[in-house]
């Protein structure tokens, strides 16, 4: 089944054959069961409802989205300078993909034995940093990762390979929605979270004995290249000489900046709504179902028609989910939200850095990656400056807000940045 679905190339070479189908099936097994694991703290629809939970201002909900987006972003740059010239990469995935891991188990143990043992004043700060550091961590192991990956799977597999990985861990996940929800509502406060962070942290060691089993081979390292630049110094040559790439990099953060308020939607929900806590686990289902259909479609549109064309639509998916927020009238109608929310979520798993991957050459893909990382996450900030607007204006607003800078992103990819395969 997996080689149908994920052929090995005409041309690929005879003798990488079967390490290649290895590694394709370790990637499909390693990313679908992380989905699964980290869909039980969803930073769209648990987290958020855990930091109200805690008693957090709209503030401090703001600001989980933004402080996993900072955490998953900045350490591109630093790590882009160690990698640039770098004949494996698979040794700093291993260990900081499993640092990563372990903060889940830390976040669960603090929830069992700290929670309603110190003031609300405290906790919520303290889970806003243990938040922040499962991304940042996990940010260390991210580009080493997607060297890895773009070094064992070919170009025209990539797209496909991520959205199949998706698809599955979110299959599972939609199951995993309603036992979501049985946790909420069945285990009291604040063990519930507790047990959704361990279940998080079992999962993601399951997946991570697949991921030390992909197979890398050493890169070849262009002695033509000359002396080393620094990473400032190589980024401002980029930027400055690409302007494709610095099209994108202004489209990119425009679409970051309208993410930015996600955090607020399922706490909007339970609010307007009058809705349980435990709703969190049904919003997470809506995101885990509608990611099955997003990653087989925009899986195949990357392959067959290029990244330009997801990202366009990643931008869209992200204004309507604003528009829906505003307009819906019922819980039911809300979960087009959600819907809209997990397309955006998923298109851009697949096809943001798979596309930046495509607007360079190899040995300048850590940099490129870097830059993008880096340059466009802080935008996110945004999101601290909704969140003190939320009691002043209202959600209706911000999501207003949201859905202009979604529209203008699109606006700019679509005039402003080509297709790399053209």
């Amino acid at each position: 089944m997996v080689s149908k679905l994920l052929p090995t190339p005409s041309d690929y070479p005879r003798d990488q054959v079967q390490s290649l189908r290895s590694n394709i099936t370790m990637h499909l097994m390693d990313g679908s069961i992380y989905v699964l694991g980290m869909s039980l703290v969803s930073v769209q629809t648990i987290l958020p409802i855990f930091i109200k939970e805690l008693g957090g201002s709209p503030l401090s909900i703001g600001s989980v989205q933004v402080l996993w987006t900072i955490g998953q972003n900045i350490p591109s740059v630093f790590v882009a300078h160690y990698l640039h010239r770098r004949i494996l990469f698979k040794p700093p995935m291993v260990f900081w993909g499993l640092m990563h891991r372990c903060m889940l188990l830390v976040c669960g143990i603090a929830a069992f034995f700290l929670i309603g043992r110190i003031p609300a004043e405290a906790a919520v700060p303290l889970f806003l940093f243990l938040i922040f550091l499962i991304p940042a961590i996990g940010g260390l192991s991210g580009l080493p990762w997607f060297q890895v990956f773009t070094k064992t799977v070919p170009v025209k597999l990539r797209g496909r390979l991520m959205g199949i990985r998706q698809l599955l861990g979110s299959a599972a996940g939609a199951i995993g929605g309603s036992l979501i929800s049985l946790v909420l509502y069945a285990v009291v406060f604040p063990a519930n979270f507790a047990v959704l962070f361990c279940g998080a942290f079992f999962f993601t060691m399951i997946s991570f004995n697949f991921l030390v089993r992909v197979v890398e081979q050493p890169s070849v390292i262009e002695e033509k290249e000359g002396p080393r630049l620094s990473i400032i110094t190589e980024a401002r040559r980029i930027i400055g000489s690409d302007r494709n790439f610095r099209h994108f990099l202004f489209a990119d953060a425009f679409t970051l900046m309208s993410l930015a308020a996600s955090s607020f939607y399922a706490v909007y929900a339970v609010e307007k709504f009058s809705l349980p806590p435990s709703y969190a686990g049904t919003f997470t289902a809506i995101m885990m179902i509608t990611n099955v259909a997003a990653n087989i479609i925009f899986g195949i549109i990357a392959d067959s028609y290029g990244h330009k064309v997801n990202l366009l639509a990643f931008a869209l998916c992200s204004a309507f989910a604003g528009l829906f927020a505003i307009i819906s009238t019922n819980i039911l109608m809300y979960g087009l939200v959600f819907f809209f929310l997990a397309c955006a979520t998923q298109i851009q798993a697949i096809s943001r850095l798979p596309f930046v991957a495509e607007m360079c050459r190899e040995n300048e893909r850590p940099v490129y990656v870097g830059i993008v990382n880096t340059v466009t996450a802080p935008t996110v900030f945004i999101g601290l400056v909704f969140g003190w607007f939320v009691p002043r204006i209202g959600y209706a607003s911000i999501f207003i807000i949201t859905s202009l800078l979604a529209v203008n992103s699109f606006l700019i990819l679509y005039r402003k940045v080509s297709e790399p395969r053209k």
